[in-house]
């Protein structure tokens, strides 16, 4: 076979099993969407209000509020999808706390970007699986875990105006970039993304602990080079729009520059008890895709196909609980940037051929998951039952926390009886066999 006839086949076998997985990504969003209400935009001050805002009033002449003008990106792609498709869908939107309101007509361009990167984020979600090792269905199952997490889809097809749609697929191709050393497209994404959202910044940071760890071991004036080229296009990514977006107030839960009254919170926030279970309780329920499938025979080969992969795993979920214990009160949604670890171990868990998960434990995962992250239920738009709806916002600590906990606790249990089942079954049926 000559190398042409090769990549040809190759490019023919990738494109019809990626096509495929672009059409069930689409099919997985759109009946998602199909069993999602949608946010009453004119009932509350929120986030939301201010991306609206951007993307009605641009950033020029704008009353800008930090961190939320540092993320322009999603806004002002909005703005333009709208201008260029001719989208005229007008929803009223909450334009202050004293009850202001104004009119929007960029609701169809935020929705199209939340289609499109829900599916671009379940399409490199089984691309990471791919790349940690799953077959073909393995890698879905671990794509569907990440479409069945609430904050991962579910939300931001009810909440359509937030800048996690794309940040997530482009955390993935960062990372998968990182792991691969290429270090240029790990800083192109990476600094990309870090107009998106700031866990951008978990990439770049990871690589700048890579490279200095070599130059160190090594004194390879490539890696000196890399993490200087690194520090210099990461902090321009960072200190450019903070330099010349002006922005009015500030919002940031730490902000040195526009609030530098905030920088107490950088030893009151892990002091504050509730804020720190609420950051346990979200990490737990996120990674119920794992723990459900979890035993110590899958754990410990996990631990052993993942031996070099450990670092890596430390550094980013640290990382992610610094930026959600310093992010502010949503915690729910900051948690979810560890569906890139989550993926990983899953990928692993599932091409295991030593323990290997039984598919009646991969559909009882799927649907525990679903019920646990109330995927049929409506999102509510009062205040109170929106912020219990998961569980886990800021320091809020209430019987709705330990009744959350306990259908978790109820859901592992039940994964526990089930391979129970699945291991007595066939034992009893084999001894009545040959005892007959």
């Amino acid at each position: 076979m000559t190398m042409r006839a090769f990549v040809n086949r190759n490019i023919q076998r990738h494109g019809v099993r990626y096509g495929l997985v672009v059409l069930a990504a689409l099919l997985i969003v759109l009946a998602l969407d199909q069993v999602t209400n949608e946010l009453d935009t004119a009932r509350y001050y929120w986030d939301f209000a201010l991306y609206y805002d951007m993307a009605e009033e641009g950033l020029i002449d704008n009353e800008l509020i930090a961190p939320f003008a540092y993320r322009f990106v999603t806004p002002m792609l909005a703005r333009g999808l709208t201008d260029l498709f001719g989208f005229d869908t007008a929803i009223l939107v909450s334009g202050s706390a004293e009850g202001a309101h104004f009119v929007a007509t960029t609701f169809d361009g935020f929705r199209m970007i939340a289609i499109m990167g829900a599916v671009a984020q379940l399409v490199t979600a089984f691309w990471l699986a791919e790349v940690f090792g799953a077959r073909f269905w393995g890698a879905l199952v671990a794509a569907g875990a990440v479409a069945l997490s609430l904050y991962n889809v579910r939300f931001l097809l009810f909440d359509v105006s937030r800048p996690d749609h794309l940040a997530y697929p482009l955390m993935t191709i960062a990372v998968v970039a990182l792991l691969r050393r290429n270090w240029a497209v790990c800083l192109i994404v990476s600094g990309f993304g870090l107009q998106v959202r700031e866990f951008l910044i978990i990439p770049p940071l990871i690589m700048l602990a890579g490279l200095a760890w070599t130059f160190i071991r090594t004194r390879s004036r490539e890696a000196l080079v890399w993490a200087l080229i690194m520090v210099a296009v990461t902090g321009a990514c960072v200190i450019v729009p903070r330099v010349l977006l002006h922005v009015e107030i500030s919002g940031q839960f730490v902000d040195p520059i526009n609030k530098p009254e905030t920088l107490s919170n950088l030893i009151n926030a892990p002091r504050t008890k509730d804020r720190d279970i609420n950051i346990a309780f979200n990490a737990f329920s996120y990674g119920l895709p794992i723990w459900l499938l979890l035993t110590p025979v899958r754990f410990l080969h996990a631990w052993t196909a993942l031996r070099d992969r450990w670092l890596f795993l430390v550094l980013y979920g640290t990382l992610v609980f610094v930026l959600t214990m310093y992010g502010g009160t949503d915690i729910w949604r900051f948690i979810s940037y560890l569906s890139v670890p989550m993926v990983m171990v899953l990928a692993v868990l599932l091409r295991n051929t030593d323990a290997p998960v039984h598919p009646l434990e991969i559909v009882y995962m799927l649907a525990a998951v679903a019920v646990y992250n109330r995927l049929f239920e409506m999102i509510p738009n009062l205040h109170g039952p929106y912020l219990d709806f998961y569980g886990g916002y800021d320091t809020r600590v209430n019987a709705n926390t330990y009744g959350r906990l306990h259908l978790w606790g109820t859901l592992i249990a039940g994964a526990v009886v089930l391979r129970a089942g699945l291991t007595l079954v066939p034992a009893i049926v084999r001894s009545r066999q040959s005892a007959s």
